[in-house]
């Protein structure tokens, strides 16, 4: 059974990237704390603290693209750099140390992302942004919905959000913004007011996020104590069904299953997670990825405390072979582990299912000296048309990116040692 058509499927394309290799840069600071966010974030800072912080970042970028395990990707530099957080839109002119040391590292054309808040949009900072080399904005809109804004305690208002997004749109090339689905209270109307604004506005990549409640956040206590009612999974299906119609009738392609764009404006940096690329995350809280020709890479964290970011000394990583032990004790990083070739068969797998672009199979295989022997389920479903299996790629149908943990898990009985 063939697939059905999406509509813009034939459009789609992934991003090029001649030389992918990436930077995530961690500013873990915010004005206040979301009740939802189990990211490395902090309110208690001044701005000694956040000097030293910017400073030990540029320090850490030095250290990490002087290493000879690095020396070939750095000789390219960097196709994509993201600031996340924390709330990096908070600072603008003190970036600038920091980007006397970023701009030597950069391919041309390198895409720079920002992550944003509306109520730190202003002309100023604009401005300073585009000048240091800036060229996309991720903003952090959530909703537009009053009674959505006071549920998820953000601090801008449904009017300062549309504002922003106008002149974002109006001082660069591309911008991104957040939508969180399923908070309390949201209806189904009020999901599709939500995105029929965004697409009035012309916003060029959508991220839109079911609502999680982490373990350690406010939300999630106020949950557990009975005091919210959490969006049932019937309920989020139909949120996230009328997403996929509204914006593929918009013109908007579906990257991956959080992830929509118009043409030409795909996020590079998002790609290098789902197909496997290089990026070196850098500051409290960050995590990074070595990928390897052959072997499993490494995959480390940074420490989630500021304080420790900034305080610990870097140690010179010395010789030509720089292993996991001797990249703890340089950076303080916290290596994984448990690093092989099934643990990162599963990641590719948990990875590219969730994309349009799926997953080059037949070099996976080949790479883990497996092949591939469908297990019942696995079969039904190919014969069904919900997996692809073309020119030694394997990829879900959207319908499908909702159920890709299931499959995923299926994909990896599959692949059984080769006799």
């Amino acid at each position: 059974m063939t697939r059905p058509r999406v509509i813009g499927e034939t459009e789609m394309t992934t991003p090029v990237l001649p030389h992918p290799f990436g930077l995530y840069l961690h500013v873990p600071y915010c004005a206040a704390l979301c009740p939802y966010c189990d990211f490395a974030k902090t309110a208690n800072f001044t701005a000694d603290i956040q000097q030293r912080y910017l400073t030990q970042l540029a320090a850490h970028l030095r250290a990490w693209t002087s290493l000879p395990m690095l020396k070939e990707a750095c000789r390219h530099g960097f196709s994509s750099v993201f600031f996340g957080g924390g709330t990096p839109s908070l600072f603008a002119e003190e970036y600038r140390p920091l980007f006397a040391v970023i701009g030597p590292l950069l391919q041309q054309g390198a895409e720079l992302s920002l992550e944003a808040n509306p109520d730190d949009i202003t002309a100023a900072r604009l401005a300073i942004w585009r000048e240091l080399g800036f060229n996309r904005l991720s903003m952090g809109v959530q909703t537009f919905q009053p009674e959505g804004l006071a549920v998820l305690k953000r601090l801008h208002s449904s009017a300062q959000a549309r504002q922003a997004i106008d002149n974002a749109r109006a001082a660069f090339p591309t911008l991104n913004i957040d939508l969180i689905y399923g908070w309390p209270g949201q209806t189904l109307n009020a999901w599709e007011a939500d995105l029929a604004i965004a697409i009035a506005h012309g916003v060029p990549h959508l991220s839109l996020y079911s609502l999680t409640y982490e373990g350690r956040t406010p939300l999630a206590r106020l949950a557990l104590r009975g005091r919210i009612q959490r969006s049932g999974d019937d309920h989020l299906a139909d949120l996230y069904s009328y997403a996929c119609e509204r914006l593929g009738a918009a013109g908007y392609h579906h990257e991956e299953v959080s992830n929509w764009s118009l043409p030409g404006a795909a996020c590079q940096h998002n790609w290098l997670y789902w197909q496997d690329h290089s990026f070196v995350g850098i500051g409290a809280g960050a995590h990074g990825y070595l990928a390897s020709p052959q072997g499993a890479g490494l995959r480390y964290a940074y420490d989630r405390s500021d304080r420790v970011f900034n305080h610990r000394p870097l140690v010179a990583a010395a010789g030509d072979q720089v292993d996991a032990p001797a990249l703890a004790a340089a950076f303080g990083i916290i290596p994984d582990g448990e690093r092989n070739l099934d643990a990162w068969l599963t990641e590719l797998i948990g990875a590219g299912l969730r994309t349009r672009h799926g997953i080059a199979l037949d070099a996976a295989l080949k790479r883990c000296d497996l092949v591939l022997q469908p297990t019942p389920v696995l079969s039904e479903g190919l014969n069904r048309g919900l997996l692809v299996i073309e020119a030694g790629q394997v990829r879900l149908v959207p319908d499908e990116w909702f159920r890709e943990a299931g499959w995923g898990v299926e994909l990896l009985r599959s692949c059984v040692v080769r006799v």
